[in-house]
């Protein structure tokens, strides 16, 4: 990164007790510093990171952007006193962004960026020196961090960017500069943001205003949003789609791997991912490594090694069966997606059920929406329907089906291990604030 004296100069801040050092990159939690680490103290909505300097520090901490001078132990060195950490985070972050040669790729869309990030991300590491943003930092906090985190010797790097409200994109992108960007899909996702699906499409287009004349912009050819607005690309566009596109795919095989042959190309690509609502993210990930330089044949032979991304329809073996552990969020799309797989996985005979986790940020159209889920569930070869959250158990109880029951959270492990036995395939999604992947802890070791 910097030295601590021109990240004082960078964010205008005033250095105190400096050591000289140089932070090898920043964060801003304390239980992740590691020797070396720039430590950034954010306000928090349940906590703030001031009173976790000294914990930082004592991890091993250089230096810290702080707000309050009082906050930090007498021990502590280089901290860098500014009046908003958050705003001298994303300064820190684009200035160092200035500093590298690097191709920068950024993902976005309502959904599938991050399996498009990852799977892009592993198709590239045979290629060239390739980092892959970590968890989902696509925030305004989380992307800088990502990026100061880079090693210095990338020569591609792959972001995604998130959006909550109008402009999130812009201010994004903005500090990303990237050359290369995928539009992976428009859909019903943080609608109480962003109000409207029309409103999320111009929110995820932003990504291709952002990108230059000389750059390249990647879509999704079944988004008939972001064809509409192909046209108004101020660089070249590559589509890809199962139903049109410059590069078009036909699933051929959905679980329990997904296969996908490649039309004008004696070739398929063969990948860890289940649901056939995953070949479009292949897609645009072979898509974007091609341009980039790879070679279909290389693509492909790279793609069979990669494996499911936890918490996002990842298979979990279990007594009674197979979980799909699908719990890392949720919108409608991805639930139909989801429901999708969960009829196709697995034997015939097997019994299938479906936790059905509440659906958050979705708007006006909550509930409804809720509903929708549900009937699409009830036309299915579905077994069991076990809603959690008081939108998804509203919805159920509008439909009149002897296969729903309604259970509290703490009974639906019991319930499945006392109705269930193998060949059992159990899916469990909903919002990540309703941290479902402890009741999938629990199904998979015996409750």
């Amino acid at each position: 990164m910097f030295s601590v004296e021109k990240i004082a100069q960078i964010v205008e801040g005033k250095l105190l007790r400096s050591d000289g050092a140089w932070p090898t990159r920043a964060i801003h939690d304390s239980r992740l510093v590691q020797p070396g680490d720039l430590f950034v103290a954010l306000p928090g909505s349940h906590t703030d990171g001031h009173v976790y300097i000294g914990n930082a520090f004592a991890a091993g901490a250089c230096a810290a952007l702080v707000a309050n001078r009082q906050a930090f132990p007498t021990t502590a060195r280089n901290i860098i006193v500014v009046r908003d950490p958050a705003l001298a985070l994303q300064q820190l972050a684009s200035a160092w962004r200035d500093t590298q040669s690097t191709t920068f790729v950024a993902i976005t869309g309502s959904n599938g960026k991050t399996t498009v990030k990852a799977l892009l991300g592993h198709v590239l590491a045979s290629y060239k020196r390739t980092y892959v943003s970590p968890r989902n930092y696509n925030t305004e906090i989380g992307l800088p961090i990502a990026l100061l985190s880079m090693p210095e010797n990338t020569q591609l790097g792959i972001f995604e960017l998130g959006a909550e409200r109008p402009g999130d994109i812009a201010m994004l992108a903005n500090m990303l500069r990237p050359s290369l960007g995928i539009l992976t899909s428009v859909g019903p996702s943080h609608l109480d943001g962003l109000g409207s699906i029309a409103s999320v499409a111009a929110e995820k287009w932003s990504l291709a205003q952002a990108i230059p004349h000389d750059g390249t912009i990647i879509i999704n050819a079944d988004s008939q949003q972001l064809i509409e607005r192909a046209g108004s690309a101020g660089c070249p566009v590559i589509s890809a789609g199962l139903n049109g596109g410059d590069l078009r795919g036909h699933v051929l095989q959905a679980v329990p791997n997904l296969t996908i042959h490649l039309e004008g190309n004696n070739l398929s690509i063969s990948c860890g991912l289940l649901g056939a609502h995953n070949a479009a993210n292949v897609l645009l990930a072979a898509a974007a490594a091609h341009a980039l330089g790879m070679d279909w044949s290389a693509i492909s032979d790279q793609a069979a090694s990669f494996k499911p991304i936890p918490h996002r329809l990842e298979p979990i073996s279990a007594s009674f069966g197979t979980i799909l552990d699908d719990t890392y969020n949720a919108n409608p799309a991805s639930m139909a997606a989801a429901l999708r797989v969960l009829s196709d996985f697995g034997e015939v005979q097997a019994k299938r059920v479906f936790v059905f986790g509440e659906m958050l940020g979705l708007g006006a159209g909550t509930d409804e929406f809720h509903r929708d889920v549900v009937r699409q569930a009830v036309d299915l070869p579905i077994d069991a329907i076990l809603p959690i959250g008081a939108r998804a158990i509203a919805a159920c109880k509008a439909q009149d089906d002897p296969r729903i029951a309604l259970l509290s959270r703490e009974d639906i492990g019991s319930f499945v291990t006392e109705q269930f036995t193998a060949p059992t395939v159990i899916l469990v999604k909903g919002s990540r604030a309703l941290r479902l992947e402890t009741l999938v802890e629990e199904l998979a070791h015996g409750c």
